[in-house]
């Protein structure tokens, strides 16, 4: 594979990881604030997914609003806000979201009643009256339209399993063959390496070894010839240096060569 394609396979890699890293944080975070304030909380906001079109055309099943979460039971609200509450839908409480109609005072609080925008689907107002700690979030008016969806899904053990766990499982596997791979590129690199000093020492010992074997047949002729004029004095010298010459390439005993010197000698 091209290295600049590598290249760009590794960013794009890196990019969804970090990506998937914020989404499994922030799922967490979420799942921890819910327990605590009912509902999941970032920074005083609660990110929630509409689950019907009992406010259509306001909000749409689907989309994912954002609203601000209410944490003092001193909280008031007036008619038009669109309120997050707890309710018993099918037998299950989840938390609605439908706008306040009406405010109805009491001596030391105050009672909401509230109905969907849609008069399709919720022609009249919900039974039940909310008190203020019953609210759990206003409405900001900021939504994004068809993520709501997925950020219900990814809530589930299912959607963790397959959005978060499984891409994170399958970049580890990854990961270590992609180590692996560069540890077996690395060795064989070093190896190589290795085999080429190996064998560049072997003809440099080669080299060296043929040197030095034309530099003792030189030395051995050099003695040859000092070992000569030291057993015949100074009025030979010229003949034996001569005869020296001749035998100091075939006699390894200086003693052969003194007899052949002598013996011409005679």
């Amino acid at each position: 594979m091209n290295k600049a394609v590598k290249k760009v396979l590794n960013v794009i890699i890196d990019i969804i990881v970090i990506l998937i890293l914020i989404v499994s944080i922030l799922v967490v975070v979420l799942s921890l604030t819910s327990k605590s304030s009912g509902v999941p909380n970032v920074f005083g906001y609660a990110p929630l997914s509409v689950q019907s079109n009992s406010m259509k055309d306001t909000l749409n099943e689907g989309d994912l609003i954002f609203s601000k979460v209410s944490q003092d039971s001193t909280d008031r609200f007036k008619v038009g806000d669109i309120v997050s509450f707890y309710q018993n839908i099918d037998g299950q409480d989840r938390i609605n979201t439908h706008r306040i109609i009406e405010v109805i005072p009491d001596e030391s609080t105050e009672y909401y009643r509230t109905q969907g925008d849609n008069k399709d689907t919720n022609p009249e107002p919900d039974k039940e009256l909310k008190k203020p700690t019953d609210i759990l979030a206003v409405y900001t008016g900021t939504k994004i339209p068809g993520i709501g969806n997925f950020f219900s899904f990814i809530r589930t053990q299912l959607g963790f399993f397959l959005v978060i766990l499984l891409p994170m499982i399958i970049f580890f596997v990854y990961e270590s063959v992609r180590v692996v791979m560069n540890i077996i590129a690395y060795n064989k690199a070093k190896a190589t390496e290795l085999a080429a000093e190996q064998i560049a020492n072997s003809e440099l010992t080669e080299g060296q070894k043929q040197r030095a074997g034309h530099d003792d047949r030189h030395i051995f002729r050099a003695d040859a010839v000092q070992h000569v004029r030291a057993d015949t004095g100074n009025g030979e010298n010229a003949f034996y240096d001569h005869r020296a010459a001749q035998y100091a390439g075939k006699a390894a005993d200086p003693r052969g060569v003194r007899e052949g010197f002598h013996h011409g000698a005679e």
